[in-house]
């Protein structure tokens, strides 16, 4: 194994452990000491990696969220072009997944209250509002209107699949996509 392919796995199971240490403890509580002993690495190899612990925070929840839009764009390939349709397999690719990692989906609900997550967060849902608007809710042309109504979507969306990741909205998988699509495509009709 070269030294470039051994960095790069110390890196991966840098950022592995990360995961594993925020479900267990959460965002705030997470500490490089932690993610190392977790890895089984020294800081010195953690150092060689990331600056602190705000990078490699920010490398795993911009990774989440590069998932999370490839996952979308997926659906909406195979989609019809109704747009209820489109709306459906938007949310259900959304909610898929940050389910099936709940490591990832701590760091999502949590990352309101870290400054840096949030930023990546905020940024996120600029991204996801203006594909709401253009390829699911197909609105055109772009416009102030637009872009507000799809950043109230992605925001009210982020916070309900936020308390359905945690636990504290007690709906089914298909409810909440149902429901979220539903609302989306009445709200988004303008």
């Amino acid at each position: 194994m070269s030294a470039d392919d051994r960095r790069l796995e110390r890196r991966a199971r840098l950022v592995e452990a990360l995961l594993d240490t925020v479900l267990d403890v959460g965002v705030l509580d997470t500490t490089v000491e932690a993610v190392c002993a977790r890895a089984g690495l020294t800081k010195r190899y953690f150092y060689e990696s990331f600056g602190d612990r705000d990078e490699i925070l920010a490398v795993a929840i911009d990774a989440m969220f590069v998932d999370v839009l490839e996952a979308i764009r997926a659906a909406l390939t195979g989609a019809s072009p109704t747009v209820a349709d489109r709306a459906t397999v938007t949310v259900g690719a959304l909610v898929d997944e940050l389910d099936r990692d709940r490591r990832r989906a701590r760091m999502y609900v949590e990352a309101p209250g870290h400054p840096v997550l949030r930023a990546r967060r905020d940024a996120a849902i600029d991204t996801f509002a203006d594909l709401l608007m253009s390829d699911v809710l197909q609105a055109s042309p772009p416009d102030d209107r637009h872009r507000m109504v799809g950043l109230l979507v992605v925001a009210g969306t982020t916070e309900v699949v936020s308390r359905w990741l945690a636990d504290g909205l007690p709906l089914g998988r298909d409810d909440l996509v149902e429901e979220i699509a539903r609302i989306g495509v009445a709200v988004g009709g303008l």
